[in-house]
């Protein structure tokens, strides 16, 4: 089974966007105070595009509401050795679905606003028979999400600001893990828009501080039709010491009379080398596909899914 993902820009426009938000980094830094993990410390156009431009800007609407699916496919693949006599297999996980409702809740100054968050019952698919036992033990943990609350403060240039989640009781440290980064302000659920007017072909990127990491997310506008449109968006981090590593690539297009997109199409990657070099070498490659729809998140059960239990109070996960 192959799995497609979104184009993105051609690596040779990377490379000179990395150096831009490096420079960016630094003259923030020396101008203020450290960031904190994970925040948002510049923002920089690169190209305007072609007129007729405009200020891309969410509308933050007193009873706005949304239902959307969150879908998401991980796949590992192992590659043993170098070269003709290599061997590659490719495994995929267990396939989850996760229904959310999104709500208006009040307004907080500067173009933020409250948004309430209800998390439906998610559901887990086996891509095989041998995954049966694995998606089972999957739904059973997704059950600490099922039917929780939460809060999502966003901007209007789709900056989540605060975010936080009720997980049921029993919550595996794992999940409140992958809890807390989903609502951190790394995700590529919205996109995170410039200051400036920008048309078609308009170009920018966005850099953040991380833990011995810059982390640079560059967006190009595909498209604008008065306020719908289409971006694209290449993630690339980098540590102290190596080079730039794409980690997500994708696709959104958005609507600016609502604060969130009408769909989401993003493929995450990590790569890892275990063994030294010749027959020895062993390359692990994760891929996790992400995708969000808006639509009802009251649409019944697929048959072929296995539904997380329905669990009550818990504890609170915040965005760090």
């Amino acid at each position: 089974m192959q799995r497609g993902s979104a184009p993105v820009l051609p690596w040779s426009l990377l490379v000179p966007v990395l150096l831009v938000a490096t420079c960016l980094l630094g003259a923030w830094v020396q101008a203020t105070v450290p960031p904190a993990e994970g925040d948002v410390v510049a923002t920089a156009l690169l190209d305007a595009g072609r007129a007729p431009r405009r200020a891309l800007r969410l509308a933050q609407r007193p009873g706005w509401s949304q239902g959307m699916v969150v879908s998401v496919s991980p796949e590992v693949e192992t590659v043993l050795g170098v070269g003709a006599g290599r061997e590659s297999r490719t495994e995929y996980g267990p396939e989850v679905s996760v229904p959310l409702y999104m709500e208006w809740q009040a307004g907080a100054g500067r173009g933020q606003a409250h948004y309430h968050v209800r998390v439906g019952r998610p559901e887990v698919r086996a891509v095989d028979d041998e995954g049966m036992e694995p998606a089972w033990r999957l739904a059973e943990e997704l059950g600490a999400v099922s039917g929780r609350d939460g809060v999502v403060v966003l901007s209007d240039r789709g900056t989540p600001v605060q975010a936080w989640l009720q997980l049921g009781p029993g919550a595996s440290a794992a999940l409140s893990t992958l809890v807390r980064a989903a609502l951190s302000s790394d995700w590529l659920v919205t996109p995170r828009f410039p200051e400036e007017p920008v048309g078609a072909g308009g170009r920018w990127v966005v850099a953040r501080a991380m833990e011995g990491w810059l982390a640079v997310v560059t967006y190009e506008l595909v498209e604008l039709d008065g306020a719908r449109g289409r971006v694209r968006f290449l993630l690339l981090s980098q540590g102290a010491d190596g080079p730039p590593t794409p980690r997500a690539e994708g696709e959104l297009r958005f609507d600016l009379s609502r604060p969130f997109p009408e769909r989401l199409e993003v493929s995450y990657t990590s790569r890892a080398e275990l063994g030294t070099q010749g027959a020895r070498r062993l390359e692990v490659v994760r891929r996790t596909r992400v995708t969000l729809e808006s639509g009802s998140p009251l649409a019944p059960a697929h048959p072929e899914m296995i539904a997380a239990p329905w669990i009550s109070e818990g504890e609170q996960v915040r965005a760090p």
